[in-house]
């Protein structure tokens, strides 16, 4: 081979590494757009705020690390090609650098399905909860004291509402809509109907269109019951957390009567002063709201 084909080559097989993983990820995107579709549009969210600026700052910091790993690689690309040159010469690879090599692509690209799958959970749970807390703010304009993340014993509460009729423990889950399961339900576009975005209560039951679940339920009524007795205890008078289920970008109906509400986020502003589930003073209100503040996550100075 000429000098050329050598210095192509070597340049080909440093490079094919790169795109062995990128390959990996635009298989792992489009299978996950061919599949499933966020419950709600991230959109047509209202914005939070410093919105604008969390985007600029999120996409500087993937521009640095990107900045970074190109000028390790600009650097090292010319010591490489050299290296695998001299080995094309020879017609000799080191058994053991190949290896390594293969172990460490394979490990890479198990190491980017693995991230993969927990960042597009991440993100549907993220979407999830902003759909909630964005109309959890129309409860704030009726009076009521809305809570994030409220920091529990090794987990957290979503969002807990405190108002003169009660306490409100919300539970938000994100739940991806599955193409197939609108292909089948309209026998068209995934667009063209809504049974495919419905889940119903039945007997303890949450159905989907194609799967059931029964663990959310379980997980609302266990995480209320604790704010329950720690606002007790915290208090020294009685105090009962209502659990509320949330579903955001799911049509909610029941058929049998659920143990607490379960609905979709837009229906929480409508849903939640109808509840009378422990009428509550204002120095009661006041209370609960210093105590739960005191759970809630300070921002670092």
């Amino acid at each position: 081979m000429t000098d050329f084909s050598n210095s192509m080559l070597s340049l080909a097989i440093i490079l094919s590494s790169m795109f062995a993983i990128v390959g990996v990820m635009y298989g792992l995107l489009k299978y996950r757009d061919a599949t499933v579709k966020l419950p709600v549009d991230r959109e047509q969210l209202a914005r939070i705020p410093a919105y604008g600026l969390q985007q600029q700052i999120q996409d500087l910091q993937m521009d640095l690390i990107g900045s970074m790993l190109m000028g390790a690689m600009i650097v090292s690309l010319p010591f490489a090609v050299s290296s695998l040159k001299a080995h094309i010469t020879v017609g000799q690879f080191p058994s053991i650098s190949v290896t390594t090599g293969l172990m460490g692509l394979a490990y890479c690209g198990f190491k980017t399905w693995k991230n993969f799958s927990k960042l597009t959970k991440l993100r549907l749970g993220h979407t999830a909860e902003i759909a909630t807390a964005n109309e959890l703010i129309g409860l704030q304009a009726l009076g009521y004291q809305v809570f994030h993340d409220v920091q529990a014993d090794g987990f957290n509460i979503d969002h807990l509402v405190v108002g003169k009729n009660g306490v409100f423990a919300i539970e938000t889950k994100g739940r991806h809509k599955r193409n197939k399961d609108l292909l089948q339900t309209n026998g068209n576009s995934p667009s063209s109907g809504k049974k495919g975005y419905q889940v119903f209560y039945k007997d303890g039951r949450l159905n989907f269109p194609s799967w059931t679940e029964t663990k959310p339920i379980e997980q609302a009524e266990r995480q209320a019951k604790w704010v329950s007795q720690w606002l007790t205890k915290a208090t020294g008078t009685p105090v009962t957390s209502t659990p509320v289920l949330v579903f955001p970008g799911w049509y909610i109906t029941c058929q049998t009567k659920p143990p607490f509400p379960i609905l979709n986020h837009k229906q929480l502003v409508g849903t939640i002063p109808t509840l009378r589930t422990q009428p509550l003073t204002q120095q009661q209100v006041d209370t609960i709201i210093y105590q739960v503040a005191q759970r809630c996550p300070k921002m670092p100075e």
